[in-house]
């Protein structure tokens, strides 16, 4: 019924941040869906979104170079607002836009596969589809239950920095070519498009974030975590942006045929060969493999420590000997499995792949609303409060809350009814398990132990302001 505490360090809390901002991953994935809603003002909302997400981190890091957690985001919600409805929502949408992610990642495998199938002109089998988005989901899920030093020091840590230097070496290539500074502003587009592309290129940049999930895995967590963030926001968040630019600037075909083209980047590393082509598509699945390893990770903690706080069953309490959330793991694998499977039905791969990419967006943002506007009180209950805990948490609010109210008209009514039944779903849990709990009542204090909040906070308000 716990963790392995204390097992990892910076370089794996670095390793599940640059995991789920995956940014080659990324690239093919959420900025791929993202071509598909604002086409070469693609760049000026990835642009925006790597300024959002640092304002975000400061916000984030705000919470984790004070308080560590065992279970994500949701405790810092807890920390600020004190209420376990606010902390279960937050809980809960946590693990669905994970879920949905996964299955973002686990469709763009597919199309990724698919189209480097076509452009050397191989028929794509009918099993090339559930082949590939079962080792999508299968593989993370599976692989998340091994050892997490290992995991996310090695399978991870390696593949997400090789995939980062690969698109900053695509940007070198594209600086042969005219430049090109009108990408960096929003044209013909609508702000509606704007929003939801921005949205997208936000949930992978500030995919940095995960990190904060390992406190009980993690020495010093308070200094490891904030600082792995940090450095995966510099590498990675930096590294998917010059490579957005670079996919645009490559392309050699028009407008629309990149809106409509599911994997771009294939087709622009083709015209360098084969087997260049077959290298950035091994290293592309790898990415997507790995944030999905990060996803994974983080929200079966979430569901291990609602347990724990009485807010969801206690069967997904159970861990291994190695200290994985095993049953809550596997919830998580089926979950994202259930959404690939019904999206797919329901919308067809290519709509499902941006479909699903946008309403995990949503997902992930109205978290980190609740966050962000917690922060001053969060300062103010410790007696720390100061301009920049109020000012700069309030801005990236700000532009969370507008990407979220302009991108909340989806496109297709499958997709509001889904959005509109996980929200039913959640508070449903709630009526019937959450309130019962106390969700967001444990933290972690330096030595890895688990102790409630209460205890943290008053033990915080005495420390002197640093």
């Amino acid at each position: 019924m716990k963790l392995n505490r204390g097992a990892i360090s910076l370089k794996e809390t670095y390793g599940q941040a640059m995991a789920v901002t995956a940014p080659l991953g990324s690239v093919v994935s959420t900025t791929t869906a993202a071509i598909a809603y604002a086409g070469y003002s693609v760049v000026f909302t990835t642009l925006l979104a790597l300024l959002g997400s640092a304002l975000w981190i400061y916000t984030l890091t705000s919470y984790t170079k004070k308080i560590a957690s065992p279970g994500g985001f949701y405790t810092f919600g807890s920390s600020a607002w004190r209420k376990k409805s606010v902390s279960f929502f937050e809980a809960l949408t946590e693990v669905f836009a994970y879920s949905l992610l996964n299955a973002v990642n686990a469709l763009a495998i597919y199309l990724l596969v698919n189209t480097g199938l076509k452009v050397i002109g191989i028929s794509s089998p009918w099993w090339l589809a559930p082949l590939t988005i079962a080792l999508g989901l299968i593989y993370p899920t599976l692989i998340s239950l091994t050892d997490i030093k290992k995991v996310l020091g090695y399978v991870v840590t390696i593949s997400a920095t090789a995939e980062a230097a690969l698109l900053v070496v695509l940007f070198v290539i594209s600086l042969f070519r005219p430049f090109h500074p009108e990408y960096f502003t929003p044209h013909d587009v609508s702000a509606s498009n704007v929003a939801l592309a921005f949205v997208l290129s936000m949930v992978s940049i500030s995919g940095a974030g995960a990190a904060s999930y390992l406190g009980e895995e993690t020495k010093k967590p308070t200094k490891n975590i904030t600082q792995g963030m940090w450095l995966a926001l510099a590498i990675g968040g930096v590294a998917m942006f010059l490579g957005t630019y670079a996919l645009v600037s490559l392309w050699n075909g028009s407008l629309s045929d990149l809106a409509n083209s599911n994997q771009p980047i294939i087709y622009e590393m083709y015209r360098f060969g084969t087997i260049p082509m077959i290298a950035v598509l091994i290293l592309a699945v790898n990415s997507l493999l790995a944030s999905n390893i990060g996803t994974t990770i983080g929200s079966s903690r979430i569901l291990f420590n609602l347990a724990r706080e009485d807010a969801a069953p206690t069967f997904l309490k159970h861990s291994m000997k190695n200290g994985e959330p095993v049953v809550a793991t596997l919830l998580i694998g089926g979950l994202s499995a259930l959404f690939s499977v019904i999206f797919t039905m329901g919308l067809g791969i290519s709509s499902a792949f941006t479909d699903v990419a946008a309403i995990s967006g949503i997902f992930w943002l109205a978290g980190r609303i609740i966050d962000g506007i917690g922060v001053p009180f969060f300062y103010y209950r410790i007696n720390q409060l100061s301009w920049n805990t109020i000012l700069i948490p309030l801005i990236a609010t700000a532009i969370n809350s507008s990407g979220v109210i302009l991108s909340l008209p989806l496109p297709d009514m499958f997709s509001t009814a889904m959005l509109i039944g996980l929200v039913s779903v959640t508070a449903v849990w709630y009526i019937a398990k959450g309130r019962k709990g106390k969700p967001g009542s444990l933290v972690v204090d330096e030595n890895n132990q688990v102790i409630t909040i209460e205890e943290y906070m008053n033990a915080l308000k005495k420390k002197i302001p640093t």
